[in-house]
């Protein structure tokens, strides 16, 4: 297995830096010849000694000094000059390339003294042992640990200098509204939140979650959908009622006057100039997991240069799990902690919706019991919000959202009544006023 030089040169940035990308359990497992570059192999002894953290640069000519020969430590010392001065650009390739190619050279030197080993005592049971050892240490690094070991004190200015920066930059981790004002008032929703909305069937889960991509995308967010019932034609028209603010059935069929496909065109001619985007992609119910979803977004990131803001998913209860079990209700348990390694790993809020038990679509109002087999979603969710609806409230066209848990705030409107219109995929009448921001943002 061959790597490039400037795939080792990354990699070193990257510790210099000290980068996120670069992890300790592959740092623990790198050697001075799992390098090319003579000034890199003497780098990293000097790295290993001080326990892979970077000494100053105006320390380095002392460090430099080991170097006898004066032609050899000036080519060092300018090679190295470049690995603190560069500028990162793939630090998170370099970091899997590299940890791919130290878990390559553990399994193909540890091999080799094991059958070598096994020649001289013809000990079966030693070689075992000793394969079974580099399989281990071989996949620990290739895969990663999945621990993070936090000094609480050692760590106190790291977190102070976080809050600062999260304080003193809020477009770090922006706060995305949902455009329902008794919802923002009370709660912040931000990466990585799991957001879910618990209804019966038909009960506007997946138009809630459609209005919640609208609001996103007026807000200058980049948004990912995720349909799994829906299709991408069901799921674009609906986006259009919204965006458009025309009735559904008239949109979907193209049944409007000149003047209003006029100030439409309008309307996506502006759209076409904004920074952020609106993606939506189709999965296939219960055979498409979020794992897919996340291979399927790195090879878009890639070739596009494209990442969310916001991810949509409509719905939990027909995503796949990762990995499978006998029980359904550990499928669903597994979909939602699927769900929350994608908003870690992205840093992203994901808004989805679940499906209730029957009794709920006769209930006036849901509770958690009424999540039935899927009552462990709620130990990874961070909000929980129901959508209730009593007949006499479907006539007058009002929808009830009742938030049922949040995490680390309290639920002080625990009824939030909403004016719809559904016909015009208007969930509340109140998310039209977040086109202030659209235009504050990107001025028409």
């Amino acid at each position: 297995m061959k790597i490039d030089v400037k795939v080792e040169a990354e990699f070193l940035a990257a510790v210099i830096k000290g980068s996120s990308a670069v992890s300790r359990d592959v740092l623990a497992f790198a050697e001075p010849e799992h390098f090319q570059v003579d000034s890199y192999k003497w780098f990293v002894e000097v790295l290993k000694d001080r326990n892979w953290e970077a000494p100053a640069w105006d320390y380095m000519d002392q460090l430099l000094l080991e170097v006898h020969e004066e032609n050899e430590r000036y080519k060092y010392r300018t090679q190295i000059w470049h690995l603190y001065e560069r500028e990162l650009e793939f630090e998170e390739d370099a970091s899997k390339k590299f940890r791919a190619y130290i878990s390559y050279c553990i399994t193909n030197s540890r091999i080799r003294e094991s059958i070598a080993g096994f020649e001289k005592t013809s000990r079966i049971d030693f070689l075992l042992d000793s394969l079974t050892d580099t399989v281990s240490d071989a996949r620990r690094v290739l895969d990663g640990s999945k621990f993070k070991f936090v000094d609480y004190v050692a760590d106190y200015e790291l977190r102070m200098k976080r809050r600062k920066e999260v304080r003193d930059n809020p477009s770090i981790n922006p706060r995305v509204l949902t455009g329902i004002r008794d919802l923002d008032i009370q709660f912040t929703f931000k990466a990585p939140m799991v957001i879910d909305f618990l209804a019966p069937f038909k009960r506007y889960k997946s138009i809630f979650l459609n209005a919640i991509g609208y609001a996103s995308t007026l807000q200058g967010f980049n948004v990912l959908h995720v349909t799994y019932e829906n299709s991408e034609e069901m799921t674009m028209d609906r986006y259009d009622a919204m965006f458009s603010e025309l009735n559904y059935d008239r949109i979907s069929n193209l049944l409007i006057t000149p003047e209003e496909r006029a100030q439409l065109d309008k309307t996506f001619q502006w759209m076409s100039g904004w920074g952020n985007r609106l993606k939506v992609i189709k999965g296939t119910a219960e055979e498409t997991s979020m794992t897919e979803v996340d291979a399927a977004l790195e090879m878009f990131r890639r070739q596009e240069g494209w990442v969310p803001d916001v991810v949509i998913v409509d719905y939990l209860n027909i995503v796949a799990p990762s990995r499978y079990h006998k029980e359904d209700w550990k499928n669903q348990k597994q979909v939602v902690w699927d769900f929350k390694a994608f908003a870690e790993k992205w840093n992203v809020p994901i808004f989805e919706a679940s499906q209730s038990k029957l009794e709920g679509a006769t209930a006036a109002r849901l509770n958690m019991g009424h999540r039935g087999l899927s009552t462990a979603i709620s130990q990874a969710l961070d909000c929980s919000i129901a959508i209730d609806q009593t007949e006499e409230e479907r006539e007058e066209g009002l929808i009830i959202l009742s938030p049922h848990f949040i995490r680390g705030a309290q639920i002080l409107i625990p009824e939030i009544v909403l004016e719809s219109d559904i016909p015009r995929m208007i969930v509340s009448r109140e998310l039209h006023r977040l086109w202030e921001h659209a235009v504050r943002i990107n001025p028409y």
